[in-house]
């Protein structure tokens, strides 16, 4: 049986000037906003080496967008 999942996708970038260091990624199940996974993947490691404070708060906001939207989801379902 095919069962097809419904996802909103959140993409992130730590950049330094113009190179990439860190990608992050959060998906957010839209029938079951509990459900949230997260992949970050490091693209560049001297950048990211020579960044990594800067890069750990930029993740973390990133993360808190993402449990942000989550959270918006769960009480528009809980509305209805």
């Amino acid at each position: 049986m095919l069962e097809i999942i419904k996802e909103t996708t959140f993409k992130g970038m730590s950049k330094v000037g113009d190179a990439t260091a860190k990608m992050f990624e959060a998906r957010i199940n839209t029938a079951n906003p509990e459900t949230i996974a997260f992949n970050h993947y490091v693209i560049n490691y001297e950048l990211y080496k020579a960044n990594r404070a800067a890069i750990g708060v930029e993740q973390s906001t990133f993360e808190d967008t993402a449990y942000a939207f989550q959270d918006q989801l769960i009480a528009e379902q809980a509305a209805q």
